[in-house]
């Protein structure tokens, strides 16, 4: 029993969550891009794995349980929440990627402290592989590079970089002179990746922007026991967060997975091929909000639920829903540790091709942004996900040399106090004499 929970516990809570990593290499319909093949030099991998494949994987159950609760801190009760912790996880690798100093400690340490970039490759890479392999997620990433920031910033993307993450991420790159049609043409590509179910991610572009990472996933599973007639109440009962009474669509079957500790219950339903599983978590406190029980997990939960797991019949009713999910991330990671990457003097200068003068730049990570959408009735789940990581390049303010100037009072002067906010003055006067 426990072995057949083993071949899944990666991807566990990534269904809970919207599950989906990478996906397809991608060439673009206009303008210079880059595809499959790599060419050219590529970024070295060469420090040795300091975690084991195992120590990642429950590095990244908690960084899970940790980008949810941290996600709630930010949210009022009564919101419908969902995140995916994969997609965030990956997109933030391929900028790390790009990383140095403590500016890539700090993203390491999300899953691991201390671990090395080929942890964090090789990693990424088993467990795409491992969620690719079920067929049930489509995945992409891609980089979209803003020619004219590079032009006004005189500089260029480093090609070794960009072939890592061909190599690695599978990711497309594609050169463009940002634009509100660029802008259509990156949401048009968003929502083809996620089949349509976030079709609008960006509203505009910015100048300042030289670069997005994106990683974006679907997800459609259906179920291994669909529900039948019998098991559908069209008007059905739900208690919202408010204690009001909700119609809706219920679904009721028998599920064999079961857990139960001294806080919580839930069960595991399956979807086609047993890859995957939907997971329900039910706090056994009845007063206690769903934010505030989340917000109160500890970082180990996700294990500790399924050691207590066990087979047996368990009788399930579940809610048909739909809903769609958007939050900015910058707040969540910072509380996390990830600080450095959003200041000024970020170290993602491995980005930059290392011939190109980075003296008077700054280039870190402006936002993160993260949309979700899942749909689950009686057929299956339906989910996407999509985050953007908007790098952002400018020029820092660099004080000019002043010109020695010298005013010695050695002689009779005048004076004021100035009211600096209204430019106005306050006292006024002159000196003529100081006994």
């Amino acid at each position: 029993m426990k072995k057949r929970f083993l071949s899944v516990l990666a991807c566990i809570l990534a269904a809970v969550l919207c599950v989906g990593i990478f996906g397809e290499t991608t060439t673009f319909a206009k303008g210079k891009t880059d595809a499959s093949t790599v060419t050219g030099k590529v970024m070295k991998l060469t420090k040795k794995s300091k975690a084991t494949n195992e120590e990642m994987i429950r590095g990244y159950n908690r960084f899970s349980i940790k980008t949810l609760r941290e996600t709630l801190a930010n949210e009022e009760d009564g919101k419908n929440v969902m995140i995916s912790p994969a997609s965030l996880m990956f997109a933030l690798d391929m900028a790390a990627a790009g990383a140095k100093g403590k500016t890539y400690s700090q993203m390491a340490a999300l899953i691991r402290k201390g671990a090395t970039k080929r942890d964090l490759v090789t990693f990424a890479k088993d467990y795409r592989k491992t969620l690719e392999d079920s067929g049930l997620i489509d995945i992409a990433n891609s980089i979209w590079i803003n020619e004219n920031n590079l032009r006004g910033n005189n500089v260029q993307i480093n090609e070794a970089y960009l072939n890592l993450l061909r190599k690695h991420f599978k990711a497309a790159a594609a050169s463009r002179e940002f634009s509100d049609t660029v802008k259509d043409e990156i949401n048009a590509w968003i929502s083809e990746k996620t089949k349509g179910m976030i079709p609008k991610t960006l509203d505009k572009l910015d100048d300042n922007t030289i670069m997005l990472i994106i990683n974006a996933m679907a997800f459609e599973g259906k179920w291994k026991n669909e529900y039948k007639e019998y098991q559908i109440n069209e008007d059905g009962k739900f208690t919202n967060y408010a204690g009001e009474i909700e119609t809706a669509k219920m679904l009721s079957s028998e599920e064999d997975y079961y857990f139960e500790t001294e806080n919580e219950k839930g069960f595991m339903k399956m979807y086609e091929g047993d890859k995957y599983a939907f997971m329900a978590i039910l706090p056994l406190d009845k007063e206690i909000s769903i934010n505030d029980y989340v917000k109160g997990l500890p970082d180990d939960a996700f294990n500790k639920f399924y050691n207590s797991m066990y087979y047996t019949d368990v009788d399930t009713l579940t809610p048909a829903f739909t809903f769609d999910y958007s939050t900015n991330m910058n707040n969540m990671l910072q509380s996390l540790g990830m600080t450095k990457a959003f200041n000024k003097n970020a170290e993602f200068f491995s980005m930059l091709d290392p011939k190109c003068d980075t003296t008077d730049l700054a280039l870190y990570i402006g936002s993160v942004i993260q949309k979700t959408h899942i749909e689950l009735d009686e057929k299956g789940t339906k989910a996407a996900a999509v985050t953007v990581i908007d790098m952002k390049c400018e020029a820092t303010a660099i004080a000019p040399e002043r010109e020695k100037k010298e005013v010695i009072l050695n002689r009779p002067f005048a004076f004021a106090i100035v009211d600096m906010e209204t430019g106005t003055l306050v006292f006024e006067g002159i000196v003529n004499t100081v006994k």
